[in-house]
Formats: structure tokens, sequence, C-alpha cells
């Protein structure tokens, strides 16, 4: 049914194969062309994760003699949905999102009888939800980087804003792995910027601050990597991005009107839970409006499809998927706030090619 779903050749998939290299067990594929650069056993390894850098956004924005291109082995997949809460904590854990459970931006948890904002710990009108951190306490897990520091002998960093080696810049990023990988010794490197995502969501996926980032990114990473020895490294985005067509899901009274409460996970892809005898009225409702724009599945064709990946499902994974799972197939995305509806211009989460399609971008230094 999914086209664009592969979890066998995806950043899944990648980042099992960093795990295998470290001798880390896990049960899922690895990537083979992953593992075959990998036989080279390089000192330092280090996957640069650039967010909504697409494989398809890449080709529109730079030439094809341009640095990133020229390194771009082929597309990979990103996890379902293509968003940066499943997608990062997939490449931070080596877990599909079914097992860490950290599905979307909004998940809606019985502890707390609240739609979560997982990352800001905030409800769909911005207030706090707990004066504790909701997701890191229901749906906790286990880093790669904690993975590889029980090796010897090995240092392992997430450098971000958000990671174990804090930075607050592009150039902190681009700075921190040339003395990292320069230092002595063997290192395991992951690092996250939030762009060329953040400027696309405001301006658009070809907007010129977008383009201009995209352009920023491969000049300085080429840079980077002409000062390194005895190093891979892969340079990957956790999806891509599309420009929107935006609703309002208040705009839906006769939809809202069947619902316990508002949706969760991502705007392209909606977690109903439905009022009990409601859902013939709930189905109905919600394909008169938007059957061109949406495949709406059942709980259970969900489980079927394997949507959300395979393995050791997290206990509250079934619970965030509600009753009805829609996930969008053009352009259209549905907020649960006019304001978002109005305010984001690029958006992701759906099944469509351009945002299930990532680069994998390589480049050796022997």
């Amino acid at each position: 049914m999914f086209q664009y779903l592969n979890y066998e050749k995806s950043i899944l998939s990648l980042i099992n194969s960093i795990e295998k290299y470290y001798g880390i067990k896990n049960d899922h594929s690895t990537l083979k062309i992953a593992d075959t650069i990998l036989e080279n056993r390089y000192r330092n390894v280090v996957v640069m994760v650039f967010d909504a850098m697409g494989s398809r956004n890449l080709q529109e924005m730079l030439p094809e003699n341009s640095f990133l291109r020229k390194h771009m082995l082929n597309e990979i997949y990103s996890v379902f949905p293509p968003t940066t809460t499943a997608a990062t904590t997939t490449l931070e854990s080596g877990l599909a999102p079914s097992e860490h459970s950290w599905l979307g931006w909004s998940l809606h948890f019985s502890e707390v009888k609240d739609n979560v904002n997982i990352f800001i710990n905030t409800n769909d009108v911005g207030k706090v939800v707990a004066d504790y951190h909701v997701a890191n306490r229901y749906i906790p897990y286990r880093t790669v980087i904690d993975k590889i520091r029980e090796q010897k002998d090995i240092r392992a960093e997430s450098i971000s804003r958000f990671g174990t080696y804090h930075v607050e810049s592009f150039e902190e990023i681009i700075d921190s792995v040339e003395k990292l990988c320069n230092e002595d010794g063997r290192h395991y490197l992951y690092t996250y910027w939030n762009e060329p995502d953040s400027s696309m969501h405001t301006k658009g996926v070809t907007s010129e601050e977008a383009i201009t980032w995209v352009k920023r990114i491969n000049s300085e990473v080429e840079k980077l990597c002409n000062k390194l020895q005895d190093t891979v490294i892969f340079i990957i985005s956790d999806h891509g991005h599309i420009d929107g067509r935006n609703e309002y899901i208040g705009d839906y009274p006769d939809i809202v009107d069947t619902l316990k409460w508002l949706p969760s996970i991502e705007p392209r892809a909606l977690a109903f839970y439905v009022k009990e005898g409601r859902e013939k009225e709930f189905c109905n409702a919600f394909l008169q409006h938007f059957e061109k724009d949406f495949i709406l599945l059942s709980k259970q064709e969900v489980l079927k499809q394997n949507l959300f990946g395979t393995g050791n499902k997290h206990p509250k994974f079934e619970e965030f998927l509600g009753d009805y799972l829609a996930v969008a197939v053009s352009d259209v995305s549905i907020f649960n706030s006019r304001e978002e509806a109005n305010q984001f211009v690029g958006v992701h989460a759906g099944m469509t090619e351009k945002e299930m399609l990532v680069p994998l971008i390589v480049v050796e230094k022997r």
C-alpha cells in the first residue's frame, strides 16, 4: 500500500550498521552499503544530520557538481512518520518508532489525560502539562551514544543544542567535529542541526532562506572534510519537506463532534480517538472532506502494515495510535489550531516521495 516505506534501506538500517560496527547487537537489518564502507575500520565515524534536507530537496537546491551531490551514494528512506521526533529518536536509539514510541510532535498520554508536545512538555494550547518531563518518564530509551560508551577506548558524543557535547551554532558543530576527530583515539560523533527545516517551515521549501542554508551546509561540510583523516562521514537527513495546504480541524465540526479529544501525533499523520459508537459517523465525515488527501486506517490496519516498523513494540505504542490513523498522501495538513495552520508554509510527516526519501552522502578520508 505504501511504496515509500522501506525499513530495510532506511536511516534505521544505517544506524544499525553503525551499532554492528561497534559490536552492539540489534534485531534489525543493517544497510549493506554502509557495512561495506565500515569494513575499512575508520578511526572516526561521524553521522551528520541536517533537518529536512531530503534528497529531492537537495536536488532542487544544489547543482549536480556540488560537494554534497557528488558524494551522494544513494537515496534511503526515513521512518514513518518522516518527522524529527520519530526520525532523530530512531537515529539516537537504534530503534524503530514502534519500539521507542516517540512517534511525533504530539502524543496523547492517559497519565496526564492530555495531548503532550513531547519535546517541550506542553499541550495543544501551550500550557506545561506536568512538573516532570512526561515523555522522558513514560517512554525513556537508551541511546546509541550510551551503548558505544560502554566499549573500551571509544569516545562517543552527540553534538547539538541538546546533546552530550553542547553547542549553540552551526559553526560550533563544524569546529567540534574537526577538533574531536583530530584528537587521539577512536570516535563516534553524531551531530544534529535544525536547518534547513526551520527556514522551510516559516518561509517555504525553496525560499531564499532555505536555499542559503543548504548552500552554506554544502560549503562548510566540504571544508571540514578536507581537514579530516582516517574518518568516514555519513551526511543524512531525518526527512524531506514539501510546501503544504493547511486546514484547521475546528472548521470541520462534523469530525470534531465524534472525537474524545483533538487528534495527536502530527498534522500529516493524525491519530484520532473516537467516541464509542460513533466510529462509522467519524469515518464518513472524515472521508467526505479528506478522502483524496489522506489514507484512513484503523489501528488494526496500521499494525498489520507495520507502518511504524517492526521489533518489540513499546507498551504505550498502540495507545498512542488512537482508533484511526490518517496518513497524508497529498499536500494537505490538518492542524489543531488556526494559528499554526496559518503559520506553517513547509510541512512534513506524510507519506509522499519527497518527505520519505533522504540522501545517503558518504565522504571517506583515508
